[in-house]
């Protein structure tokens, strides 16, 4: 959400940001000059109606005190309030959604109706389903995947027919500042088994010695306590890999993850989109990840990286695979260019004023 703030072209559009929470979101948007105001809003149940009603009536008061041209939930569950009161003003409703859900299960939510739906990937619209015989019926749905920021070129980004250009040297590739000639792989993200980090340990194991990679790992166990996480730890000294491991902890800039490898490793059994193939290719790092959800989208085969089929067999076959460096090269550089053509904040700012000036006459054309 807050790329998206980020990037807004702030001579056609002001923001306003409502937040049921006080988290560091309240900061950032502080830094970027948009207004925010707290506003709970609870879901709706037979045993919490008085908070409804008042959310419900806070929403209301702030919608008429701002005025705006359209409403955007950043994900289907915090559009329930806002589908209402929407409704009721005759606001045009925008619904973003970020996770698998059925077109049954988003009309719950959306009880009274939205005007757009904007999915993340192919794969959640089709997750999504039918909407015609649920309260967005008359919602139009929309394929816009999630931009990603590339910090290193931020000042040489010129925008021009909703493309991004600047100076591709000011990101080399990292596989280029390594002096070892081992493969070495990152992953970034949650330890939970959703995340499929144990088929990468497995696979290590599976290999040769003289043909395991390193393997820098940045994420924390916060759902489990560490118990996630120590089983990993047992799994790789099972596998006799520990020392092929290098567990970073939670990494507030995982840049430095990208700098140091060859290549990222994806194994999720779900992803709804898969930003890491997208932030790593910025440093012309390509990623090896499992063919499932979004990332068949932001990855294309053999060509910006590597699809997974299977399970740790598989992950073993696609290592070894990543150990020729021409290839990693050409992977890198087809990931840098294809991510800075479809997934840049110039593109998606230009899908995005597209939605809100087809809902909108107040918001004019540039």
């Amino acid at each position: 959400m807050m790329s998206m703030l980020a990037h807004l072209d702030r001579t056609r559009i002001e923001p306003h940001l409502a937040l049921g929470h006080e988290t560091e979101l309240v900061e950032q948007a502080g830094a970027l000059n948009i207004p925010v105001t707290m506003l709970s809003v609870p879901k709706r149940s037979r045993t919490g109606m008085l908070s409804w009603w008042r959310s419900l009536w806070r929403l209301t008061k702030l919608v008429k005190q701002f005025e705006p041209d359209v409403m955007h939930a950043n994900d289907v569950p915090s559009c329930q309030a806002m589908s209402v009161v929407g409704a009721k003003a005759n606001v045009p409703r925008v619904v973003h959604v970020r996770w698998v859900i059925t077109a049954q299960s988003a009309g719950w939510w959306a009880r009274a109706g939205a005007e757009r739906l904007i999915c993340i990937s192919d794969w959640v619209k089709r997750e999504l389903g039918d909407v015609s015989a649920t309260p967005l019926k008359d919602a139009k749905l929309e394929v816009i995947a999630d931009a990603v920021d590339w910090p290193a070129l931020s000042e040489d980004i010129i925008e021009k027919n909703g493309e991004q250009q600047g100076d591709d040297d000011a990101t080399p590739r990292a596989a280029e500042e390594v002096t070892s000639k081992e493969l070495t792989v990152g992953f970034t993200g949650q330890l939970i088994e959703s995340k499929g980090l144990d088929l990468v340990i497995a696979a290590i194991g599976r290999l040769p010695v003289h043909q395991r990679p390193r393997l820098l790992v940045a994420g924390e166990d916060t759902q489990s306590g560490g118990v996630y996480l120590a089983k990993l730890k047992s799994l790789a000294q099972q596998c006799g890999v520990s020392d092929r491991i290098q567990w970073l902890g939670f990494l507030k800039d995982v840049t430095t993850v990208h700098r140091q490898v060859d290549a990222m490793v994806c194994p999720s059994r779900i992803e709804p989109l898969g930003l890491v193939p997208l932030e790593a290719a910025q440093y012309h790092v390509p990623t090896i990840a499992n063919r499932v959800g979004g990332l068949a989208e932001t990855i294309e085969h053999d060509v910006t990286g590597y699809l997974v089929e299977g399970g740790a067999d598989d992950w073993a076959r696609a290592l070894i695979v990543a150990q020729e460096r021409a290839t990693l090269k050409r992977w890198g550089a087809a990931a840098h260019e294809r991510t800075k053509q479809k997934y840049s904040p110039a593109v998606y700012q230009r899908k995005l004023m597209g939605v809100y000036e087809s809902l909108s006459k107040v918001v004019a054309p540039a």
